[in-house]
């Protein structure tokens, strides 16, 4: 049987939570019978060396490529398309290729992982900024979901981010919300005490984790305050570092003037291949993502944690919070209070029936909300703008869903 085609637009094979997101959603439309996919990879590492030829071939070569395809899925992140040289160049470079597409004709979907974000109450200079970052919006993006409702489509992964969009001027109609899918429950070949051991930690240790890059939006800084307020034998394991593109000194700052008995009871460990991340996710007790608020849309580290096993401790932000209305696997705690995150991962850490409700609640909502079981929510987004699905590989897909049943 033919398969549909579809390029898709990412960062790939990188340490990168965009490339991971990219990778599972492949493999998945490649599980599912109907779809192949080939990935046209982003390196925003580039683009403060790039001249205006530069640019030229980067378009021309990825509208050459989706030529042969059916479709294109665009992951978007401002950073992706080089927000380095300024929002006004990033949104440029994001329309450019969106105009492009449909020219040739061929439907798009965007998977927006941050918002774009308009705020409030800020005096008249805020006022001007915001109306300026619409109509720079509206001159090169939204026109084009405006003039093609039907092939141009964007994903978000909360109800505040679609608000946020439509606030810039995106027709309502053009946004869809699904939910970040995520990883099937993990199960251990190793016991919680072993993989302590094995990390050098004393049996009697509460280990919290916070996994993934570490940036000052994720709240690496309130987490360590917590320690501080907690007994010495808790720790707390920052799993990821600092991103690649980043170019602030966040976590040197952090941990430069820290004491050394609570230095001593913090580690970071840098980028981690599976296996060592999967042994510190077996010596945790708890999950951590303590986040300030900010335009996120959905996080992956989050579904990671919600599919450890562990219990999950995350800030009253919209994008958890929608979560949690959904499945109550998460413990919640004000963003930025340091005293009430400490006082969460010592009530976890010590109630025993809490946290094998939050895992058991946390678990259904994976199951639910796997790469496997949303799968078919993406193709029936593709079909809305155009992919055509023959009954031969629908049937494929349905018999593929009652096997899995």
């Amino acid at each position: 049987m033919k398969k549909n085609r579809i390029l898709h637009i990412s960062t790939w094979k990188t340490p990168c939570g965009i490339a991971t997101y990219c990778d599972n959603l492949v493999k998945a439309l490649g599980e599912s019978g109907s779809v192949e996919g080939d990935v046209f990879p982003l390196s925003p590492s580039e683009w403060p060396d790039f001249i205006p030829n530069d640019i030229a071939d980067w378009k021309s070569k990825i509208l050459r490529k989706a030529a042969d395809f059916e479709l294109v899925h665009i992951q978007h992140e401002h950073g992706l398309f080089g927000y380095s040289q300024g929002q006004k160049f990033a949104c440029k470079r994001y329309g450019e290729l969106l105009s492009g597409f449909c020219d040739l004709g061929i439907p798009t979907v965007t998977t927006f992982h941050t918002e774009i974000a308009i705020r409030k109450g800020r005096g008249i200079l805020e006022s001007i900024r915001n109306f300026q970052k619409k109509l720079m919006w509206d001159r090169f993006v939204v026109r084009h979901y405006r003039a093609n409702p039907h092939s141009v489509r964007a994903i978000v992964h909360s109800t505040k981010s679609r608000k946020s969009f439509v606030k810039v001027g995106f027709p309502n109609s053009s946004i869809s919300v699904l939910n970040h899918p995520c990883l099937l429950p993990k199960s251990y070949t190793i016991t919680n005490a072993e993989a302590k051991s094995t990390l050098g930690l004393d049996k009697t240790a509460k280990l919290a984790t916070i996994f993934g890059f570490v940036g000052s939006y994720k709240g690496h800084d309130f987490a360590i305050a917590a320690m501080k307020k907690l007994p010495s034998n808790y720790h707390l394991a920052i799993v990821g570092g600092n991103h690649p593109e980043a170019r602030d000194g966040f976590l040197n700052d952090m941990l430069g003037n820290l004491p050394p008995k609570l230095r001593s009871r913090i580690r970071v460990t840098g980028w981690v291949d599976r296996d060592t991340a999967n042994l510190y996710y077996a010596a945790t007790d708890v999950c951590l993502a303590p986040y300030r608020e900010s335009e996120l849309s959905g996080s992956g580290a989050v579904t990671w944690a919600l599919s450890s096993g562990k219990p999950v401790i995350a800030s009253k932000i919209d994008a958890f919070q929608r979560i949690n209305r959904q499945c109550e696997g998460i413990l919640m705690t004000t963003p930025e209070c340091v005293s009430e995150l400490a006082w969460a991962i010592e009530r976890v850490t010590s109630d025993f029936s809490l946290g094998s409700r939050l895992v058991s609640n946390a678990t259904r909502y994976c199951l639910e909300n796997s790469w496997e079981a949303s799968v078919e929510k993406f193709i029936e987004l593709y079909r809305q703008v155009g992919l055509k699905i023959t009954p031969e590989l629908q049937g494929a897909m349905e018999l593929r869903v009652h096997k899995a049943a």
